[in-house]
């Protein structure tokens, strides 16, 4: 009796054993399980830090690129562009201008209007009814599309490439008293990633 007694308890010990193990190997499998999720979790987590780190970094450098543009807008000859000046006065000093542009300067402000009406144009210039620089000038500042359309066509050929390896996109859209606002979405969560509210510096200097 002892004998048979002495069997049953090593028996129930070792299904007790073999449950032991398997309830900790369970454990140890869901812990594994847990903590590749986590990794997971937290690589894909990493990945989307660095893209949208690098995203608004391609979104600064394009901004920085059309400032400049609208900084570089003058409509100084007549005809409102980004285009620097390709004559200007030469003239010393420039009080007694022989060109309505006086400088290829940007940080003056004889760079944007016109500073003599040239007798040479006899044409009216695009949009409006005047052969006139000053004239032409004004009427193109009196209208804000007439205005506007040539810098955001400017803007609108500054190059994409950078944002679309990035997974962004750009629209501009003309607003009102000489503004552009420029939208940059992020396509791959499908939302507005920065806008921005540009005003050419010449805008200042319409009449």
């Amino acid at each position: 009796m002892i004998h048979t007694h002495r069997q049953s308890f090593r028996r129930a010990n070792a299904g007790f054993t073999i449950v032991e193990t398997l309830v900790a190997s369970v454990i140890v499998v869901l812990t594994i399980v847990g903590s590749a999720t986590l990794v997971t979790i937290a690589n894909r987590r990493t990945i989307s830090t660095r893209q949208l780190v690098e995203m608004q970094r391609v979104i600064d450098d394009n901004i920085r690129e059309i400032k400049v543009l609208a900084r570089r807008y003058t409509c100084c000859s007549g005809v409102c562009s980004t285009d620097i000046p390709a004559t200007i006065s030469t003239t010393t000093p420039p009080a007694a201008p022989n060109a309505p542009c006086l400088t290829r300067d940007w940080r003056s402000s004889s760079y944007y209007y016109p500073a003599m009406d040239l007798a040479t144009t006899t044409l009216p210039f695009p949009n409006t009814t005047t052969p006139s620089e000053p004239l032409a000038v004004d009427q193109i500042c009196g209208n804000n599309n007439n205005f506007m359309t040539p810098f955001r066509n400017a803007v609108n050929l500054v190059s994409t490439a950078q944002l679309a390896a990035s997974s962004v996109t750009r629209a501009t859209e003309i607003q009102a008293n000489k503004v552009l606002r420029v939208t940059f979405t992020d396509t791959i969560n499908n939302r507005v990633a920065r806008q921005v509210y540009i005003r050419p510096a010449m805008a200042s200097f319409c009449t």
